[in-house]
């Protein structure tokens, strides 16, 4: 009798990813979409789309798909309540206009729930704290030291602060932005990261590394390299962002926060100081702008005042919209006798009213956190609200949800939250 004896097989080794892993790929692409290619597009007619939103929620998708993300049973029927009060907001101007005549355009609201629907997500089991920010600040200090380069060799003729002419102007992002702005020393001008597209975002950018460094890994060279991009951005909405943190840490972090609070403190006396001394030009070219909210056609006025006072002109001569807006996109196309910007809060306010203000606010902001992510909620929030209108501007509202409500966060030697 024969018998017949099968060949073995031969096994075949395949890498696998255990969850945490998974969720920091996740991170890592989706955070180097956001500052590594937010200045390109992906050409649409006549509107250019920015490339990060179509590969976040690619990504996204794919996550979901595979179980390494899952949605938020707080925030999904939030983020649903905001659909809801929006499409409402919609038919009922479909049917009355009302005074200012601005039926919602379409493809705003789209884009505006299409991105906003980023922050349902959450990581479906829990990644510990500090790989987290590990991998954040590490992609944050490349950032960092980009911008950094970026200011120090325009002084010996290699400035590059456009991709135009590098870039087919198709595949930019870089129109309506600031990205060329002097510094006030010599011919030089402020950094904007390199990657990013305007010192602002440079800042607000440093500010928020500054802040998840002071919290979690607190490495003295990662605080100076973030610290010397803030300074070199000369730009002061990454200011507000820290102020913000200052009083959140205070109060929500117990003793522990007040002390990270008077190290934020120490830190911010050691640059303005240090500005002074070995910078003074750049120091007075930036105090002379602190009372800028206060002076028309200003920037600060511009972004901070003018907005309010919208909001007043369009509530007082058409009350119905502080419940259901005027229209989406509408903010943006009214007659006024001033120049005005738009806020987040406020354009949500006018576009959609006020309780859809109220359900993106809560969208954005809750869900389960660690005492760090609660560190982060003031401060990110004043990021995306005040300090640019970026809720329909995907490499800004990622990371920072990324880092305030998508990660489910675990700290180490402790149970998830």
């Amino acid at each position: 009798m024969t018998t017949l004896v099968q060949p073995a097989r031969t096994a075949t080794w395949r890498p696998t990813l255990d969850h945490a892993q998974q969720a920091l790929l996740f991170v890592t692409v989706v955070l180097a979409a956001s500052l590594f290619l937010q200045r390109f597009a992906i050409p649409a007619g006549a509107k250019p789309v920015n490339i990060v939103g179509p590969i976040g929620l690619g990504i996204a998708a794919v996550g979901v798909l595979r179980g390494t993300l899952t949605f938020s049973r707080i925030r999904l029927p939030l983020f649903l309540l905001l659909c809801a009060l929006a499409m409402l907001g919609m038919a009922y101007r479909q049917i009355l206009p009302g005074r200012f005549q601005t039926a919602t355009v379409l493809p705003s609201l789209l884009q505006f729930l299409i991105l906003s629907s980023f922050a349902t997500l959450s990581f479906a089991r829990p990644v510990p704290e500090r790989e987290f920010m590990r991998r954040v600040t590490g992609l944050l200090s490349v950032v960092a030291a980009a911008g950094i380069a970026q200011f120090v060799v325009q002084f010996v003729g290699l400035g590059l602060f456009s991709f135009r002419g590098i870039v087919p102007a198709f595949l930019l992002f870089e129109d309506g932005y600031n990205l060329q702005i002097p510094a006030g020393i010599g011919s030089a001008l402020k950094s904007n990261g390199f990657f990013l597209l305007e010192p602002s975002i440079f800042s607000q950018v440093m500010a928020f590394g500054l802040i998840l460094e002071l919290l979690v890994l607190r490495r003295i060279q990662v605080l100076a390299l973030f610290a010397a991009g803030l300074m070199l951005s000369m730009a002061g909405t990454g200011w507000i962002v820290l102020a913000a943190f200052v009083i959140s840490s205070a109060f929500s972090m117990g003793r522990r926060g007040i002390l990270i609070s008077i190290l934020t403190l120490a830190l911010v006396g050691l640059l303005a100081g240090g500005a002074l001394v070995f910078a003074p030009d750049a120091a007075a070219s930036f105090s002379s702008r602190l009372d800028e909210i206060v002076r028309p056609g200003t920037s600060g006025h511009l972004r901070f005042i003018t907005p309010f006072w919208l909001l007043d002109d369009v509530m007082t001569a058409e009350p119905s919209a502080a419940l259901l807006g005027i229209g989406g996109g509408g903010s943006e196309r009214l007659v006024r006798s001033y120049d005005y910007t738009v806020n987040t809060p406020v354009k949500i306010a006018i576009d959609y009213g006020f309780p859809a203000l109220a359900a993106y606010v809560a969208l954005l902001a809750a869900g389960r956190k660690t005492v760090t992510q609660r560190a982060t909620v003031l401060p990110g929030l004043v990021l995306l609200l005040f300090t640019g209108g970026y809720q329909q501007f995907a490499p800004m509202l990622f990371p920072v949800l990324l880092v305030m409500s998508v990660a489910n966060l675990k700290a180490d030697g402790g149970p998830a939250p």
